[in-house]
């Protein structure tokens, strides 16, 4: 395999720039992208009345933005290890404010539907930006990286459930249109300070060329797979559109793999992967990504339609999860980072798991301190031990200059992860809905399938905490 060497990084904060400014720029570019992905489900049912939107138009507001976020993150990671972090940063944060201005003020589904695509290509980009900006300005440090990558962790996942929060407010008493500006006033904040604060690439004669067509394969194989994850929650998976679209998808990694087998400026450098931890590290994102998207979405459906909350009462009611995933993930930050939290994310399986078996239990009159608040606060803490733990491995010992390649691995592990999670328990639960018997009623069968995907969820958890095992210590 040939590979041509990226330059050696330049300067890339302004002189004298207070660290945690640049840190907390980065965290609130990851936080409003990851609130975005659950803050726009919630308001799902106002916007299909106001528009008019069909059962289909509904779900490709969502899946629009799937497709596009993960099939354009590995090409996004790349170009700003080419092309420098301030303009693809400032790209991404234009392309992302702009279409949420669009989304907000759409009369129809067409106009909504292609913002929510374009607002996917801009999440790529400062989902794996904003992780690279907190690795490469934390690079001397090894402990200031760890504390500022758990601060950022904590926040990313914080944003799930504080997005069904927000969103329920927003939707009951602003409408759902301001789901979508609300982007707007920081996006526009961000690109004041991102301009401000980090110092333009320089100029060079010569830069590896971007690899073409691994970047094609990577991006066709990506959203080909979320696709077909996505669309087998309607069709089922043995539809013929599914796995010819989860055909394709394999094809095309293979295709990938070959083509950056003999590159000589990869997109994807495969002897990264030789770094300790690292493989290891990616799977068990992908495992993340599934527990933490389909528990939130587990969590929601559940007590909307089978307890009968409201949008708002949703929201406060996983609003101790998010904040126990933010808080554990800060408690136990240097620990991690100085190596005598070994057995952290094993730990953190366990109680992950016992806390989604323990909704696997959830009575039809879920009482919120009862049967509620128990339990996600056991998923919270336990997931932010887990991710904690991800995070620091496929971070540590990375070169700065592959600190973009690194990120748009683990975002991306994380964001298929989520889709297949999602896609595989809500199939699950609407299959062990339907095979109940007559005599149940609506309420009861919703009730049986949701209890089914929490103990499945369980498992996984269990699964997580084996795959930890192989992380080894802490760099």
């Amino acid at each position: 395999m040939r590979t041509a060497a990226l330059p050696a990084p330049a300067p890339l904060l302004r002189p004298d720039l207070p660290l945690w400014l640049v840190i907390a720029m980065a965290c609130l570019a990851s936080f409003m992208v990851v609130m975005d992905g659950s803050i726009v489900n919630v308001a799902l049912p106002a916007m299909q009345r106001d528009l008019q939107l069909s059962h289909e138009a509904q779900q490709w507001v969502i899946d629009a933005y799937l497709l596009s976020f993960g099939g354009c993150m590995l090409l996004a990671a790349r170009a700003g290890d080419l092309y420098g972090r301030r303009p693809v940063l400032l790209a991404g944060l234009f392309l992302f404010t702009l279409a949420s201005l669009a989304g907000g003020l759409a009369s129809g589904a067409t106009l909504l539907l292609a913002a929510r695509a374009v607002q996917g290509i801009g999440a790529a980009v400062l989902a794996t930006s904003s992780m690279t900006l907190v690795m490469a300005a934390t690079h001397h440090d090894k402990q200031a990286r760890a504390s500022a990558l758990s601060l950022w962790a904590a926040l990313n996942s914080a944003g799930f459930a504080l997005g069904v929060v927000i969103g329920g407010l927003l939707t009951e008493g602003a409408g759902w249109r301001w789901v979508m500006f609300v982007n707007v006033p920081v996006g526009l904040l961000l690109m004041a300070g991102i301009a401000s604060s980090l110092l333009a690439p320089p100029a060079q004669t010569a830069r590896p060329r971007l690899d073409a067509p691994g970047a094609v394969a990577s991006m066709l194989g990506s959203a080909l797979l979320v696709y077909g994850i996505t669309q087998s929650t309607a069709l089922g998976w043995n539809s013929p559109v599914v796995l010819g679209a989860l055909a394709l998808a394999l094809g095309l990694f293979l295709l990938f793999i070959a083509i950056e087998r003999r590159s000589a400026s990869p997109l994807v450098r495969l002897s990264i992967f030789q770094l300790p931890g690292l493989a290891a590290g990616n799977l068990l994102m992908l495992g993340l990504g599934a527990l933490l998207a389909a528990s939130i979405y587990l969590i929601s459906t559940s007590l909307q339609q089978v307890a009968g909350y409201g949008a708002r009462e949703t929201g406060l009611a996983m609003l101790p999860m998010g904040l126990m995933l933010a808080a554990v993930r800060l408690l136990f930050t240097k620990a991690m980072g100085a190596g005598t939290a070994r057995h952290l994310p094993l730990w953190g399986a366990l109680l992950a798991a016992a806390g989604l078996a323990w909704l696997g239990l959830l009575p039809a009159r879920a009482a919120f301190v009862q049967d509620v608040l128990g339990p996600t606060l056991l998923v919270g803490s336990g997931l932010g031990m887990l991710i904690l733990a991800a995070t620091h491995v496929v971070t540590s010992g990375v070169p700065v200059q592959d600190a973009g390649l690194a990120s748009g691995l683990a975002n991306t592990a994380r964001q298929l992860g989520g889709a297949l999670g999602m896609a595989t328990l809500a199939t699950l639960a609407a299959a062990v809905a339907h095979a109940q018997p007559a005599g149940i009623d609506a309420q009861g069968a919703l009730l049986a399938g949701s209890h089914a995907a929490f103990f499945a969820a369980a498992g996984l958890s269990l699964l997580c905490g084996l795959v930890s095992l192989r992380l080894g210590p802490p760099a």
